[in-house]
């Protein structure tokens, strides 16, 4: 089964592109209602994961959909939702949610790791403290129409985010096989999103090759080769994992070990499996 690309009509149902970046995916050759498919459907990763998430903290008992626990989660889904209408858009504005959004998600998580077992005036002022610099390079971003400070800003805040992370392994995790394969975990989702961050720059730089790639191997195998894709799905598996690691972090109950995976969902599931299994001198298969 094989088809050939369709000729890129240029414009949509949306009207033509405004937006500043447009990526490889070529558009609206699959539907008019939908400018760059693949990197549009691709953004359900977030949004799937996000939802089981939201599951997991809803019952808890320092949880809820709109506790600090859900609020990566709603972070998670928010990227989804403001990526997939900016790809199926390619609007300025569209590009604009999608870009903040970012922040939206990794600063619920910086917020999680800060406040955590801190005093509520301490709670207060570093939650504000996330709060005022995110608004004013927020703010900067989409008035200057810039990506660098964005850029800088939200790497930081990842950086933080995984040296917070690791700290909490070392603090909370005393049994030494059980904090070995937690730190796996965390640098198997480094890896991950460093992976999607790689191909996003194939897709970025050498568009023109992968581009004749597709073309010669036609529909719809070439959708393998929308690498702005994998970027969405790869990275959502990475936040998922960061964030699943915190919420576990910051819930562990003294005494409890059975069980601890229930609610998390792959890759997450099978690693607190694991640690169920070494705490309790188990053997899994």
């Amino acid at each position: 089964m094989r088809w050939d690309y369709a000729e890129s009509p240029g414009r949509g149902a949306w009207g033509t592109p405004s937006s500043r970046s447009n990526f490889c995916e070529e558009d609206y050759v699959i539907t008019q209602y939908i400018a760059e498919f693949v990197n549009t459907l691709t953004n359900l990763t977030y949004v799937i994961y996000g939802i089981y998430g939201l599951r997991r903290v809803g019952p808890h008992k320092d949880g809820g959909l709109f506790s600090t626990l859900a609020s990566p989660y709603w972070g998670l889904i928010g990227v989804g939702v403001l990526s997939a209408w900016f790809h199926a858009t390619l609007k300025y504005h569209s590009q604009m949610g999608d870009d903040l959004s970012m922040f939206l998600a990794v600063g619920a998580v910086l917020n999680q790791l800060q406040i955590f077992n801190q005093p509520p005036a301490t709670r207060r002022t570093r939650t504000l403290l996330i709060v005022g610099i995110l608004i004013p390079v927020s703010v900067y971003h989409c008035w200057a129409d810039e990506i660098y400070v964005h850029q800088i800003t939200f790497a930081a805040m990842v950086l933080l985010c995984g040296r917070q992370i690791r700290k909490l392994i070392h603090e909370r995790i005393p049994n030494a096989e059980q904090k070995s394969r937690l730190l796996s975990l965390t640098s198997g989702a480094l890896a991950t999103g460093l992976l999607g961050y790689f191909l996003w720059n194939i897709d970025e730089h050498f568009c023109e090759y992968v581009t004749a790639l597709k073309h010669t191997i036609g529909l719809p195998w070439a959708f393998v080769f929308e690498l702005h894709g994998w970027w969405h799905i790869f990275t959502g598996i990475g936040a998922y994992v960061g964030m699943a690691v915190v919420e576990y972090l910051v819930t562990i109950e003294d005494g409890k070990t059975d069980k601890i995976e229930e609610g998390f969902v792959w890759p997450v599931s099978a690693v607190l499996r694991n640690l169920d299994a070494a705490s309790s001198g188990r053997k899994t298969i």
